[in-house]
């Protein structure tokens, strides 16, 4: 039995091929418009090329902090409430919704909506791009 990393895991330590996947869930996905990967502790790893531009105060920054402390209140509330391990957080605004889903122990995902994308669409599509990158093709 291989107890060393598997194809997933190396695919997803290298931010390049990270944010290629990224950028495909946005172009692929509908409904997808920005796609970013950090850590849980709030460093950015990868985004879409949109989101993770040259700036020195960009969307997957911020995003990436604000990610990981809305990851670890959703640890807490499902915690209390006794509902197991969180799946995810989706927040849902008057033009469209954000959601934080844990991919790993380490490692987050998180994506915006489109402009007037309903929550049970951006749901599906938000699935989707955790399928995408749970079974990367190289």
């Amino acid at each position: 039995m291989n107890s060393g990393p598997g194809r997933r895991d190396v695919l997803l330590s290298d931010p390049a091929i990270v944010g290629r996947l990224l950028q495909q869930a946005c172009d692929e996905i509908d409904g997808i418009e920005h796609a970013i990967m950090t850590s849980r502790d709030g460093l950015l790893i990868a985004a879409n090329k949109e989101a993770g531009d040259d700036a020195a105060d960009t969307l997957a920054d911020r995003a990436s902090a604000m990610a990981a402390a809305g990851a670890g209140i959703g640890d807490h509330f499902t915690q209390l409430v006794s509902h197991g391990r969180l799946q995810g957080s989706i927040f849902e605004a008057e033009q469209g919704c954000v959601g934080v889903f844990p991919i790993s122990t380490t490692l987050l995902l998180v994506v915006t909506s489109r402009t007037s994308v309903s929550m049970g669409r951006f749901s599906v599509a938000a699935k989707r791009t955790l399928q995408l990158l749970q079974s990367p093709d190289p």
